[in-house]
C-alpha cells in the first residue's frame, strides 16, 4: 500500500512539474564561451590593478558618471550609479591586452545584455599586465547590447582613483536579502538556495541573510514563506506548511521556481565556508514555528568550527527578531556566548549579550544609539532598504556597520564610492 502511495505521488509530481514554466531569468550568455576561452587568466596583481572608481567617457546615459570596479574571485563587477546597474565580467589576458567579457543588468528591471571591452595595451593593458608603473590613462573600452544581441553600444570607462582604502579596512557589511534579494526581481537563482549563495558576492555582498524553517521531522531548511506556494515554488502535489512534511518529502516533490531544490541549514553553511569569501551570515528565525533555535544553533557552531579551520573570517549570528524567539533564546543553555544579532530594544540586546543590534531603516538612523552601541564593542545593522536614495543618506549620515538589502549592488556602489 505505502508503494502504492509513493508511486502515485511520484507521477503527480512529474504531471505538475512537466508543466510548469521557471521564472524568466535574463542573464545572456556568449555562443561558445566568447572569446574569454582563448586568453590566459589574470593574475591576482593585475586583477588588484583594475579595482577602483572609474568615470564614463561614453555611456553615462545608461550608467551614470561614475561606476566602482571590485573583483568577487574570478569576477569583476561594477557598480553604477543608475537604476541599480550592475556589470559581471570574467576577464583573461593576451598580448599585453586585457580582455573582459560577461553582462550587464538593471537589478530593478528586465533590461539586461551582453558585454564585451578590452584594456588596450597603450592605455594601460602593458600596466595591468606588467610590474611597470602606470604611464597616462588607464581606460577599458567596450560595447554593451540589449539581451543575447551583439554588444553595439559603446560605453568607455577611465580611472579616476582607488578604492578608498579605510573602506576595505573597515569590515562594513552588506548584507544581501535571502542570500541575494527576491525571487521576484529576476535574480539568477531562487532565492534562498545554495545556487545564490555561490554568486551572491558577484552583486556586491559580503555577507548573507537566509530564512530558517524546520521540517517535520525538526531539520533546519531554508524558506521564506509560511508555506509552499506558488511565489517560490513550482506547481507540485504539496500544499501548506514547509514544516507539515519531512525532509524527504520536501526533497523528493518540490522544486522551486528556478528548479533548484530547498537546502538545509548544514548544505547552505557548508557552501558558504567552502566555496565563499563571505563574512557573515544572519540566521533568520522564523516565528510561527518552536524549537528553531535548539535546532541550528550546533549546526551553526559546526560550520564556524569548520571555517576557523580552514582559516575563514566568518561570523554566524542567530537572529531574534520577536519576543517569541527571545524567549526561546533565553531558554537555550549558556544563550549568552551563542552569537546573536537582535532587533528588539536595547535592554533586549544587552541581555542576550548580542554581537549586533538590527533596528528597521524606518526608525531612521539614531546614531548616537548606534555609537553607544559600537562603544560596548557592539555593532548594528539596519534592514531592509532598497531605495538607492536612502541608501546613499544612510551611509553618507549615519554609523551604521552593515546594511540589509534586497538589491546588495545598490549598496556596494553608494558604500565604494566615497
Amino acid at each position: 500500500m505505502k508503494k502504492l502511495i509513493f508511486a502515485q505521488s511520484l507521477l503527480l509530481a512529474l504531471l505538475f512539474s512537466s508543466c510548469t514554466n521557471p521564472a524568466d531569468v535574463p542573464i545572456p550568455g556568449f555562443p561558445q564561451g566568447g572569446f574569454l576561452s582563448q586568453t590566459y587568466p589574470l593574475s591576482a596583481q593585475s586583477k588588484a590593478k583594475l579595482e577602483g572608481v572609474y568615470l564614463l567617457e561614453s555611456g553615462a546615459d545608461m550608467f551614470g558618471d561614475r561606476v566602482v570596479m571590485k573583483w568577487a574571485g574570478d569576477y569583476l563587477s561594477v557598480f553604477t550609479g543608475k537604476s541599480v546597474g550592475y556589470f559581471v565580467l570574467k576577464g583573461g589576458l593576451l598580448d599585453s591586452v586585457v580582455f573582459l567579457e560577461g553582462y550587464w543588468r538593471y537589478q530593478n528591471s528586465t533590461e539586461t545584455g551582453l558585454a564585451q571591452m578590452i584594456v588596450p595595451r597603450d592605455e594601460g593593458g602593458r600596466y595591468v599586465v606588467g610590474d611597470t608603473a602606470r604611464t597616462g590613462t588607464l581606460r577599458i573600452r567596450g560595447n554593451f547590447g540589449s539581451g543575447n544581441g551583439v554588444p553595439d553600444q559603446p560605453v568607455v570607462f577611465r580611472y579616476e582613483r582607488p578604492i578608498t582604502p579605510s573602506l576595505l579596512t573597515k569590515k562594513f557589511q552588506i548584507i544581501a536579502h535571502r542570500a541575494g534579494g527576491r525571487t521576484s526581481d529576476h535574480i539568477p537563482a531562487s532565492e534562498n538556495t545554495v545556487e545564490l549563495i555561490k554568486i551572491t558576492e558577484r552583486f556586491g555582498s559580503t555577507g548573507i541573510e537566509i530564512d530558517v524553517r524546520l521540517t517535520k521531522d525538526k531539520v533546519p531548511v531554508l524558506y521564506h514563506d509560511g508555506g509552499l506556494n506558488l511565489r517560490l515554488t513550482q506547481k507540485g502535489p504539496m500544499v501548506g506548511p514547509v514544516e507539515d512534511y519531512t525532509l524527504a518529502e520536501l526533497k523528493s516533490f518540490v522544486w522551486l521556481i528556478n528548479g533548484e531544490r530547498i537546502p538545509t541549514l548544514e548544505e547552505a553553511l557548508d557552501a558558504v565556508v567552502t566555496q565563499t569569501n563571505l563574512k557573515f551570515v544572519w540566521l533568520d528565525t522564523k516565528t510561527e514555528q518552536s524549537g528553531v533555535i535548539t535546532a541550528y544553533v550546533p549546526i551553526a557552531q559546526k560550520a564556524l568550527q569548520k571555517a576557523a579551520s580552514m582559516g575563514r573570517e566568518l561570523e554566524i549570528c542567530a537572529g531574534i527578531p520577536t519576543q517569541e524567539v527571545l524567549d526561546e533564546f533565553l531558554a537555550y543553555p549558556n544563550y549568552q556566548s551563542v552569537p546573536s544579532l537582535c532587533e528588539l530594544t536595547p535592554e533586549n540586546v544587552r541581555t542576550v549579550n548580542a554581537r549586533v543590534w538590527g533596528p528597521r531603516w524606518t526608525m531612521g538612523t539614531q546614531n548616537d544609539q548606534v555609537r553607544a552601541f559600537q562603544a560596548e564593542g557592539r555593532r548594528a545593522f539596519t534592514w531592509t532598504m532598497d531605495d538607492p536614495r536612502f541608501i546613499e543618506q544612510y551611509i553618507r549620515e549615519g554609523a551604521f556597520d552593515g546594511i540589509l538589502t534586497n538589491y546588495p549592488m545598490a549598496v556596494a556602489y553608494q558604500y565604494y564610492i566615497q
